[in-house]
Parts: structure tokens; sequence; C-alpha cells
């Protein structure tokens, strides 16, 4: 079985009965977290697999971006739900106490400074200005 659970806030998992009254003010929105999303997560596994009769079946998790930090968190908080987890592009360590909000710019600076001036110079300034390259 694949499951993709949608995220509270988004599609059709908006909280209070209307997206007016869930994105509403703080109080309502206190519920749009990324620990919120593992509680939700954990729970519906858990009882999917009660509900199904499929207690012993394993759960591998995965995600891209930021469905792949949700998949690697979810790891690490809810080691009992899961025996694995992937993450694709998921930037996990992407917190400024961590490191420099400006390391994912240079990276892929650096992939196009790799592939071609012309486009390089086009990431960092007017691109009419790198017509010559």
């Amino acid at each position: 079985m694949v499951l993709f659970p949608e995220h509270r806030y988004y599609g059709e998992s908006v909280p209070f009965g209307s997206r007016e009254e869930a994105y509403k003010n703080a109080s309502t929105l206190s519920y749009l977290t990324a620990e919120q999303a593992l509680a939700d997560f954990a729970v519906l596994i858990t009882d999917l697999k009660r509900n199904l009769s499929a207690q012993a079946c394993p759960v591998v998790l995965f995600g891209g971006s930021y469905g792949g930090m949700l998949a690697a968190w979810m790891r690490l908080k809810y080691p009992h739900v899961a025996i694995g987890a992937l993450a694709s592009s998921a930037p996990i360590l992407q917190f400024e106490d961590i490191v420099p909000p400006e390391t994912f710019y240079n990276l892929v600076s650096n992939d196009f400074k790799r592939e071609s001036t012309k486009w390089s110079c086009a990431i960092n300034q007017n691109f009419s200005t790198c017509a010559g390259n």
C-alpha cells in the first residue's frame, strides 16, 4: 500500500471548517507546524495498520524536499512507526542556526557555473548584460 497523506491546511485538509476560519489568526494557525504534521501522520499510520489488521507490516517513509524532511524527521521522532525513511532533495539541516542561509544559493550557483558561464551570469545579473557569453 502506498499512502500520500495530506498536510493540514493544504488541499482538502482544512481544519475549522473553512479556509477563512483556518487562516484567521495565530490561534487557528497553531496546528500548521511540521511537528503537528508528524503527529498526524503517526496517528494515521498506526490507525490504518490496526484497522487493516496489518500491525506487523513494515512502513517505509519517503518524500522529496519538504516531504523528505518530514520523512526523515518522522523516522527520528517516531522510530516505532516506520522502519526506514528515504529523503530525496531534503534540506533537513537548512536552518539559520545550523547552516548559513546563502548555502543553498551558493551550491546551485556553482552547479550553473560548471555548466555554462552564460547561465551563471544570468543568475547573478540581468540576463541582457550576459548576452555576449
